[in-house]
């Protein structure tokens, strides 16, 4: 079979470090040039900060409704294919099976504890 030309431009072929730190800056600069245009339209930080607090409760509905189409499709899609592929193991899958449901876990409290900071900081403390 002969080597195509340009087979190093399948992201496939990557190593998944440099698409993680790619995907990264990637976010970093999207984000900064939102922050900057949204600055430059409402005028200044302060008023940048004033429709944040407006749009706040937005934000919250907006992320606790991703949150609940991720579990969705975790637990109806992605979850099901994973203990299959796990139950191929020696023990069973016990062992992956009990590491998996800690990692949801921590997945879980992580994203609880997100949220709880996000709302300290919104009603004025810390």
């Amino acid at each position: 079979m002969a080597r195509r030309a340009f087979s190093w431009m399948n992201p496939a072929r990557w190593p998944s470090l440099l698409v993680a730190m790619a995907v990264l800056i990637g976010m970093l600069l999207i984000s900064g040039v939102i922050l900057a245009v949204s600055v430059r339209l409402l005028g200044g930080l302060e008023a940048h900060h004033g429709a944040w607090q407006a749009a706040w409760p937005w934000l919250l509905a907006w992320r606790l409704s991703l949150y609940a189409v991720l579990a969705l499709v975790w637990w109806r899609k992605v979850r099901p294919r994973a203990v299959v592929r796990l139950r191929r193991d020696r023990d069973d899958g016990r062992q992956a099976l009990a590491k998996l449901r800690r990692l949801e876990l921590m997945a879980l409290g992580i994203l609880v504890l997100l949220e709880v900071t996000n709302l300290i900081n919104q009603l004025g403390g810390a």
